[in-house]
């Protein structure tokens, strides 16, 4: 979102622009918001096809019985915790879509619009956030049983630990980052020029 470009003219003297200008500027921000909409559809398709591919294996290996439900629940679990932080996003996505008034093609309408889209990117690494410690247990009590029944050896099992543990890092610290670094300050911005407008 090139914010400052918008701020600049928001808040230059010739802010009373002309129609073309104006529809012009218009144009510009629905553009930032579509490319903002297409960025989040991909980032949430990414991990539903990747969870249902799991999923598919996941029930193919208890058909053929290479992984026993009673055994081996931890990454059933662990399965089971994903699909939450999932549904958990998609329902946080639709409660929080913005209702547009009749008057779609006004500014505030449109900055009301990228605080709404904001404010679904802030919930989902909330729910990100508040989840990570429940999925933490059932992946521990997975890699345990995949010890345990002899599928994986105690090297596999902390190297698992390892490579679990630096995903799960890089991405508490990519989300984190990306709330207090992005996300506030745009939502801060957001705020103002609504108030601004009113």
């Amino acid at each position: 979102m090139e914010f400052d470009r918008l701020e600049a003219a928001w808040r230059s003297p010739a802010n009373t622009l002309d129609a073309r200008a104006q529809a012009y500027l218009m144009e510009e921000v629905m553009k930032s918001l579509k490319a903002r909409r297409r960025g989040e559809i991909l980032l949430f398709a990414i991990p539903m096809i990747a969870m249902s591919i799991f999923t598919a294996i996941a029930v193919r290996a208890i058909a053929q019985g290479r992984l026993d439900p009673a055994r081996e629940w931890g990454a059933l679990v662990m399965l089971g915790v994903c699909w939450l932080v999932l549904g958990a996003i998609l329902v946080a996505g639709v409660l929080l879509r913005h209702r547009r008034s009749q008057d779609q093609g006004s500014m505030r309408d449109t900055l009301a619009a990228m605080l709404s889209a904001n404010r679904r990117a802030r919930t989902n690494m909330k729910v990100f956030l508040v989840m990570l410690p429940v999925f933490l247990v059932p992946m521990l009590f997975s890699v345990t049983q995949l010890h345990q029944v002899g599928k994986a050896t105690e090297r596999d099992a902390w190297q698992m630990l390892l490579v679990f543990g630096l995903a799960l890092g890089a991405s508490v610290t990519w989300n984190t980052a990306r709330y207090f670094g992005v996300m506030k300050p745009e939502q801060r911005r957001l705020e103002a020029l609504l108030k601004e407008y009113e």
